[in-house]
């Protein structure tokens, strides 16, 4: 593999994703007079190791396209979901979310046919969530000190899942290399999970420098399902301006991530650092097919750690996002750990 010609179709990814965020902010104009209280959260989530080492391997793409409603701006036929929240949270659904995506992931050496059988075995995950959130209900009218999310995702991993098809796509319009064991990848399987995770505004404070504000959000969650089975903790510090616009910004699955939903209004900013520890008791992309003896996969390893840092903006109706995630060594015979790029943006209409 011509190794210079692989970072020069990654750095041609990086400038496409980027221009292609900032230009989707244009639509949102259109929206501005709406009343704020009417308002959903649009966003886009994009995820490569373009955005940052440039190295296609294991988790090499992710792209979600998500809405959440307004406050209050739960449908009926959802509704019914009022007793799991009011007995976990102490407060119906206040908003809910729609979202579709895919995922894509590969070995190391993406010109091995077929691909090496100690390496991340090829797959593509093809998906839909359906999210209900539900912020603390306090006696005195306060902000609320913790958000709840109830999520339901589920999809198709395997060919019908079109990872080679994006994946070579991208690559014949950069000329980066071809990816070549594809024919050995993960074979057509419905998988799906249920999760619920708590973010705390645990400390919030403020400094005598410029006004600056800080605060540390703690979070615990839990995920079950055919496609990925494991608890989480995890902290995330920041520290800006008006940081209580949101929870962090829109990550893809499993990712330490805040959520799509967010106020508005004057600036706000904010730099942020996090980690989170997951006890992984099932990976379908790692433990292969859950139905075939013969199906590729690594050996898992059961702990595993994300380390992030990056920034957030938002005026007005719109907010711009980047993290650099690096990953802890998902497999025991992956040679080194992972890192990635999110980019995310998000708007109001």
């Amino acid at each position: 593999m011509d190794r210079r010609q692989t970072d020069a179709g990654h750095h041609r990814l990086k400038r496409l994703l980027t221009g292609a965020a900032l230009m989707a902010a244009a639509p949102g104009i259109a929206f501005a007079d709406r009343p704020a209280e009417v308002k959903g959260v649009l966003s886009i989530a994009v995820e490569n190791d373009s955005l940052s080492s440039g190295a296609d391997r294991n988790y090499t793409s992710g792209i979600k396209i998500a809405y959440v409603s307004p406050s209050e701006g739960v449908p009926d036929w959802l509704r019914g979901t009022g007793g799991f929240t009011r007995a976990l949270s102490g407060s119906n659904p206040d908003f809910w979310g729609v979202a579709i995506g895919q995922s894509i992931f590969t070995p190391e050496d993406i010109t091995a046919v077929p691909a090496p059988a100690d390496q991340h075995p090829y797959a593509g995950w093809l998906y839909m969530q359906i999210m209900v959130g539900a912020l603390e209900d306090r006696p005195d009218g306060g902000a609320p000190r913790y958000l709840d999310t109830y999520e339901l995702e589920f999809g198709i991993v395997g060919p019908s899942a079109m990872g080679e098809e994006a994946q070579r796509g991208i690559h014949q319009l950069l000329g980066a290399p071809d990816p070549q064991g594809w024919d050995s990848q993960l074979e057509d399987e419905f998988a799906f999970a249920v999760s619920f995770d708590r973010r705390w505004r645990a400390l919030r404070g403020s400094t005598d420098i410029g006004n600056l504000e800080f605060d540390l959000t703690p979070n615990a969650g839990a995920t079950l399902g055919t496609l990925r089975t494991e608890a989480r903790v995890g902290l995330t510090a920041r520290i800006g301006w008006r940081i209580d616009n949101d929870f962090g910004p829109p990550r893809v699955r499993p990712s330490l991530s805040g959520v799509e939903h967010f106020s508005g209004g004057p600036l706000s900013w904010s730099v942020f650092a996090g980690v989170q520890g997951r006890a992984v008791a099932r990976n379908l992309f790692l433990d292969g097919n859950t139905w075939a003896d013969n199906s590729p996969s690594v050996d898992r390893n059961p702990y595993v750690a994300d380390f992030q840092t990056g920034f957030s903006v938002s005026a007005g109706d719109w907010r711009l996002a980047y993290t650099y995630v690096w990953r802890t060594e998902e497999f025991e015979t992956q040679p080194s750990r992972q890192d990635f790029g999110a980019l995310a943006l998000s708007w109001r209409l």
